[in-house]
């Protein structure tokens, strides 16, 4: 199978909402530069546009989970970027995941040479919830690294809050932002920043690097989820609540329907 069919089965799948079985494909690719390859076209199939990238894979438990040394990224769809409070639909999507991030919006094009601080002033920060999903059916944890590169890294939607200027933040202030999940009024799972990478900084700039070897640059105005502060959890109806602390201080909620 070349990269064409893939891709074509990957929006098919996309617009029909009729999961891949991952056995019809799991020995298709077996290259990540040719996953990257048939993940841009993917996305530039696609008829809302780029807004932004994904960082995942950022903490040892998962890169070893999946059989790699460095973080993946993906790209997400501007019309999957939502503000809080949002509400999502399970019958809407094939078997969703979610995540606590922190978020980079860039205010000027970013480029490869930016130190941390220079980045940091050149970003607003917010926290983001992520709703990772799939095209492949029963994909996770049993995903092949190759397939979930193709397939945008699993890129589903984005629930971003309040945005705070960089410039009124510090580097090592970014580490000491805790997390707390909650569904339905009971706290689910706690995270901090340090998990991501030991800075989420240094998330944004490993996809710098990795963009500018694809011949790719991330332009004002993009998002970048920069990687899970504790491991997935399976999206389900109800309530949830997301809760920042530290020096990003603010809530996101989201309403999961049937």
């Amino acid at each position: 199978m070349d990269c064409p069919e893939l891709v074509n089965a990957l929006l098919y799948a996309y617009y029909h909402q009729e999961p891949l079985a991952m056995l019809d494909y799991a020995d298709k690719v077996r290259d990540l530069e040719k996953a990257y390859q048939i993940q841009h076209a993917f996305t530039a199939g696609k008829a809302s546009p780029l807004g932004g990238y994904k960082v995942s894979l950022t903490n040892s438990l998962t890169q070893k989970l999946f059989n790699v040394d460095e973080p993946i990224y993906g790209q997400h769809e501007l019309s999957h970027l939502l503000p809080q409070p949002a509400e999502l639909s399970l019958a809407k999507m094939n078997q969703p995941l979610i995540e606590m991030e922190l978020g980079f919006i860039a205010k000027t094009d970013l480029y490869v040479g930016m130190t941390d601080a220079e980045l940091l002033k050149n970003v607003l920060v917010t926290g983001c919830l992520e709703i990772p999903d799939s095209r492949f059916s029963h994909w996770f944890p049993a995903l092949n690294k190759y397939l979930i590169v193709a397939d945008g890294t699993i890129g589903g939607y984005v629930v971003y809050g309040e945005c705070v200027d960089g410039e009124d933040l510090s580097v090592d202030e970014l580490n000491n932002i805790e997390a707390e999940l909650i569904l339905n009024g009971q706290t689910i799972v706690t995270g901090n920043a340090r998990a991501v990478l030991d800075n989420p900084l240094h998330a944004l700039q490993w996809l710098l690097q990795k963009l500018d070897q694809h011949g790719l640059v991330l332009h004002a105005g993009e998002l970048v989820s920069s990687g899970a502060f504790f491991l997935t959890h399976k999206l389900i109806e109800g309530q949830y609540s997301a809760h920042f602390s530290g020096a990003l201080n603010q809530s996101l909620y989201l309403t999961v329907l049937p």
